[in-house]
């Protein structure tokens, strides 16, 4: 199978299961990618954040949380969280601290969590 049939046909299973492919963001770059992701953040967690979007300084404590996790068994502990709901603390620029929600293990098939697939997105910083 050609590489072009195997990666559609991926996304047509994906489909089939209830992921939403967001053309609109295939062909991006990963720092686009990061912008929707923080998109949602900020919408999934607009009480806990008083409103207030998450700060280029939060956002880069988000992903930096997300680089502590060196095995997979790490990111599902992470994602697995308590009760559930898989967090990553946060420090506010206004010195605040709260745990912000990333994943919602309970709402598989709904609620807040979202399912995406995207392809051919385009990594800036790999060596060449």
């Amino acid at each position: 199978m050609a590489e072009d049939k195997f990666e559609q046909a991926v996304i047509d299973k994906l489909k089939s299961e209830g992921w939403e492919y967001l053309t609109d963001y295939s062909g991006v770059t990963v720092d686009r990618l990061y912008d929707h992701w923080r998109d949602i953040l900020n919408a999934n967690n607009r009480k806990r954040l008083e409103d207030t979007p998450l700060s280029d300084n939060e956002f880069e404590q988000v992903k930096l949380e997300l680089t502590k996790n060196k095995t997979p068994y790490d990111a599902q502990l992470m994602l697995a969280g308590t009760g559930g709901v898989g967090t990553v603390p946060l420090n506010r620029d206004d010195g605040t601290q709260l745990e912000l929600e990333i994943f919602y293990g309970d709402e598989v098939a709904g609620g807040h969590s979202r399912y995406e697939v995207v392809n051919q997105i385009t990594f800036t910083d790999l060596a060449t």
